[in-house]
């Protein structure tokens, strides 16, 4: 069985929001503004493509507050002005948020049918200070299978590393022992350990700085022959043609060093991606490897870690997404829970109107645009509202 979204619950996930003290930090003194509500409004502007500026954002929250109060049944309420939206958004406890996010638009995973994710980092460019090189950066996991997010974590670039915040962040979603692809920098005894002692799959890229690894294993595979290999069809696009090939090894006919040992070592995964012009002329060539802890005993078994080398990029189809359909890397602030708190709210949109078998999300965000009461009678549908 695949992952699919939470099924939908009797409470909307506004009134989840409202319901949970513990997301609101500010002073019980003077609280004029629902932080629900606020929340909400920011949530239907990014569906409309107003993302990229708060000014925006809170300019189309303002425009439509009056109706979306009427459809939430809601009296008395006033909009937030531009200069408090920022202080109360900071306000915001993420880790509170972030888990009710997920509880609610997250994913339902199996042991007995394990599904294959993505992992990786992006760069919240827009939180990066002019005297700085790093800013705050996410971590994502996404479903192989139709993109869906399962989980986030952040990290301030500037002071820490993705590698613990990635390794805590498949121990919180619980996700080790699920089918998990990994870049090389994820290449680590304590990652990929723990995934195989969890009963997960794991497929990490292998480069050249893993000297250990990389020398003995890339050079035993240019030597052999290959236990099971695929040449994929060539797929035509942006002026070329490419083609990639597929090959994997069995690990077992050479011991692994110390730190490795405990790592389930079973299969190293090489690709081969040739792009050439449509005269025929090579342009390129590109071979990569991946290890795995998947034993291989027969072409199926090749295939699924093949189709998952191809399917790691789902993220970057992500992240893509995120830059150019909602502009996260145009929304610049200099507060990092303002950041993070409006990452988790495109998780949001990304998550439900993934889900539209109708239309692509660019077309609905067009149409949500134009009719707000069609984005309110969607919302209430997919029972955020």
């Amino acid at each position: 069985m695949t992952p699919f979204p939470c099924q939908p619950q009797n409470t909307s996930f506004f009134q989840l929001l409202k319901q949970t003290p513990q997301l609101d930090g500010r002073d019980s003194r003077g609280k004029y503004h629902c932080i629900a509500l606020v929340i909400t409004g920011l949530t239907l502007a990014l569906c409309c493509g107003r993302d990229g500026n708060l000014s925006s954002l809170h300019r189309h929250m303002a425009n439509h507050f009056d109706d979306l109060c009427r459809v939430l049944q809601l009296t008395n309420q006033r909009v937030v002005s531009r200069p408090q939206l920022p202080r109360l958004l900071a306000k915001v406890n993420g880790i509170v948020f972030a888990d009710l996010l997920f509880q609610r638009f997250g994913l339902v995973l199996t042991l007995q049918q394990q599904a294959w994710f993505a992992l990786d980092g992006k760069e919240l460019r827009g939180s990066i200070e002019p005297a700085n090189k790093r800013g705050q950066a996410c971590v994502s996991v996404v479903a192989h299978r139709g993109e869906a997010i399962a989980g986030q974590a952040y990290y301030n670039g500037t002071k820490e590393s993705e590698r613990p915040v990635a390794t805590q962040l498949l121990a919180d979603t619980g996700m080790h022992n699920q089918k998990i692809t990994l870049d090389a920098l994820h290449l680590i005894p304590l990652t990929i350990k723990t995934i195989h002692e969890k009963g997960g799959l794991y497929l990490v890229g292998l480069k050249a700085n893993q000297q250990i690894l990389y020398r003995p294993w890339v050079g035993s595979s240019s030597v052999k022959v290959a236990d099971y290999d695929r040449a994929d069809k060539p797929e035509r696009g942006h002026g070329r043609i490419a083609q990639r090939s597929y090959s994997c090894f069995a690990m077992n006919r050479h011991p692994l060093a110390l730190r490795w040992q405990t790592s389930g070592m079973q299969t190293l995964v090489r690709v081969v991606r040739v792009r050439q012009s449509l005269a025929g002329l090579e342009l390129s060539r590109e071979t990569s490897y991946f290890v795995s802890n998947a034993l291989v005993n027969q072409q199926g078994q090749a295939d699924e870690l093949f189709d998952a080398v191809r399917q790691h990029w789902r993220i970057e189809t992500m992240h893509h997404r995120r830059d150019v359909s909602l502009s996260e890397d145009r929304f610049r602030s200099s507060q990092a829970a303002v950041s993070r708190l409006l990452s988790n709210l495109r998780s949001i949109v990304l998550n439900v109107l993934g889900q539209d078998k109708v239309k692509n999300m660019v077309a609905r965000m067009e149409e949500f645009a134009d009719k707000f009461h069609v984005l309110l009678q969607f919302m209430t549908l997919k029972n955020v509202l």
